[in-house]
């Protein structure tokens, strides 16, 4: 087993990259260099004045003690002839680091490059970028346009801004410069579109309408800039803590009425699993005989890889810690319910049996007095419960820290492959629809601020169709969640059938039990009539316990949503089982695999969590 770690600050990084023409005329080589110049310088005036000047930024991201952030900029540029290589040198003479995603394996590739001095000018360009550089499986024969449209979108998954050197015509080619930008649009990655033959203001392109409509950016491209990138590397205002209700109110005394979520999940400690917070396992296991699915992770040896298991880790730990919690404590309060319930029946019913007796009627008055304590007292731990865990937030933390943690196993498949989420489906997911200000959206910023400093693969991508991404996406992200669903669904159709049965089986007695005291009611002996309706006073609250549990829990919408989660991973996993891996580009047919097996499990864990959100603790 491997020891939970504690969260980790994200480094702040930017990422820009570069897509545009090969042949550029020699009168707008000047004129672009400079366009290019200016924008690269202002985003790195930008990057350095927000975490100056912002203590947010400083509190938000990794840095040394008494230090600022020292923004991390890197420029992504595949080095063919024209925009590409005049964007790489004006970023290399800012100080940005290069990294070099190829179509091709490297002698390949050099065949786009005839002349001595262009190949010359190539090799001392990648080499600057030392082993930064990735090489796609593509090859030169009859798909060639896909290899450069597939390290196209590369550049576009893995950068932040895109910087477009074009004409406003459509692609020449599959993968041309048009195509491009197109999918940026699409993607939510904005453009900062250069015009390749006329000396125009520049266009911000920030989605698809723009691209329709284009408007010309800004005059002033740094405050533009500026604007962009602080809401993009800024955390999420604080928001307001949840005070709904009487005891909502009671549980916030003396707490700020303002949170920042990311705050408190970077000073998460790990806690231990005590007896009271294994209430929830251990009624699920009692009624389906099934322990609540669970996979072991494993540290991965790819780098890249590594780098999100990292940050998968603690928040795992931390989501299966307050989850535990929460569900453990609204299995307390319906059973603390049902005690209540019961011990204050007693309370009332022993007076009414009080023998003559002097010392066995005290004793009766006593026994009464002491259930109507052990009453007020199963009610005030229900009351505790319910405070500590709105006063501790055990029900936000325990969604959010599960959206973070599947979003970095997610990308932990994906990234070795050269593939990413993206992000507009993040925020989507983790806002859900609520408006901007809510909690939430603490999780779509960190899960980018770690994507933009996360390592980028390097050497050959081959490998990935038959290697360890390939044994990765079959056995982590579809093999491993399929046999979790499959467990998921067994146990929880089994504990609602248990439940559901229970409560059917309880509701029989409750009516034998009162035919019963009212056919000795009119006996001699009325007596016989006391159990019986205590009988039936009790057993109804045992069984709207266990009707509660079920439908708190969502038992039963939980295993018909493993069972089609367990039915659509095994056609994905058929699907990669499939595919061919010596043909060209078969990482990417993988990575796109993996990709639309990742989107189907987000919209399933946002499925979940609009679920869930809504089901805090109540004392009702």
């Amino acid at each position: 087993m491997i020891a939970p770690v504690s969260p980790t600050h994200p480094a702040l990084t930017l990422r820009i990259g570069i897509t545009g023409a090969r042949t550029l005329g020699t009168a707008q080589c000047p004129r672009l260099s400079a366009e290019l110049y200016a924008v690269l310088l202002a985003a790195r005036e930008a990057m350095a004045l927000v975490s100056a000047r912002d203590h947010s930024v400083a509190a938000a991201y990794r840095h040394a003690p008494g230090e600022t952030p020292l923004p991390s900029l890197r420029f992504l540029s595949p080095l063919a002839r024209g925009a590409d290589r005049l964007a790489a040198r004006e970023a290399l003479a800012l100080g940005y680091t290069l990294h070099v995603p190829m179509p091709f394996p490297q002698a390949e590739y050099e065949k786009d490059f005839d002349a001595p001095e262009d190949l010359a000018e190539f090799r001392a360009l990648l080499a600057q970028a030392n082993e930064d550089q990735v090489t796609l499986d593509g090859d030169h024969g009859p798909e060639m346009n896909r290899a450069y449209e597939a390290v196209g979108r590369y550049v576009v998954r893995h950068c932040d801004l895109l910087i477009a050197i074009w004409d406003g015509a459509p692609s020449a080619g599959r993968g041309g410069t048009a195509d491009i930008v197109h999918y940026a649009a699409g993607a939510g990655v904005p453009v900062w579109w250069l015009h390749a033959a006329e000396e125009r203001a520049p266009v911000w392109i920030a989605d698809i309408q723009d691209l329709r409509h284009p408007r010309p950016a800004p005059a002033d491209a740094a405050a533009t800039l500026h604007n962009y990138l602080a809401a993009i590397i800024q955390p999420p205002a604080p928001v307001h803590r949840h005070r709904h209700g009487i005891i909502g109110r009671l549980a916030r005394l003396g707490q700020h009425g303002r949170v920042s979520p990311e705050i408190e999940y970077f000073a998460e400690q790990e806690r231990k699993r005590r007896w009271p917070w294994r209430a929830y396992a251990n009624f699920i296991h009692w009624t389906s005989g099934i322990d609540p699915p669970r996979t072991r992770p494993r540290r991965p040896d790819d780098p890249v890889a590594r780098y999100w298991f990292d940050r998968y880790l603690p928040a795992d730990a931390r989501a299966g810690e307050y989850a535990a919690r929460y569900r453990s404590a609204y299995v307390w309060v319906f059973g603390l319910g049902t005690l209540a319930l019961f011990v204050g029946a007693l309370a009332l019913l022993l007076p009414l049996l009080r023998p003559s007796a002097g010392w066995l009627e005290k004793l009766w008055d006593a026994l009464a007095v002491v259930f109507a304590l052990a009453e007020l007292a199963a009610l005030l731990l229900i009351l505790g419960l319910v405070t500590l865990g709105m006063r501790r937030d055990w029900h936000e933390h325990s969604i959010e820290y599960r959206l973070l943690a599947e979003l970095c196993r997610k990308q932990q498949a994906l990234a070795p492959m050269g593939w990413a989420l993206p992000i507009t489906a993040v925020r989507s997911m983790t806002t859900a629809d609520r408006p901007a200000s809510d909690r939430g959206a603490w999780v779509a910023w960190l899960f980018a601020a770690d994507q933009r400093a996360a390592p980028l693969p390097r050497g050959n991508l081959a490998y990935a169709a038959q290697g360890a991404p390939r044994s990765a996406v079959l056995e982590e992200l579809i093999a491993e969640q399929r046999a979790y669903h499959r467990a998921r669904w067994k146990m929880a159709e089994t504990a609602s059938h248990s439940l559901e049965h229970w409560g059917e089986v309880l509701f029989g007695i409750v009516v034998i039990c009162v035919g019963l005291k009212l056919a000795v009611h009119g006996l001699a002996s009325p007596g016989w009539a006391v159990p019986f309706g205590l009988a039936a006073t009790v057993l109804p609250g045992l069984s709207a316990a266990f009707v509660g549990i079920r439908a708190y829990a969502e038992l039963q919408l939980l295993a018909d949503q493993s069972r089609h989660m367990a039915a659509e991973l095994e056609r994905a996993h058929q699907r990669v089982e499939r595919l061919d891996t010596t043909r060209p580009l078969a990482s990417q047919d993988l990575g796109a695999e993996a990709a639309a097996v990742a989107t189907l499990m987000l919209q399933d864990l946002e499925g979940w969590a609009r679920l869930f959100r809504v089901k805090g603790m109540e004392a009702g």
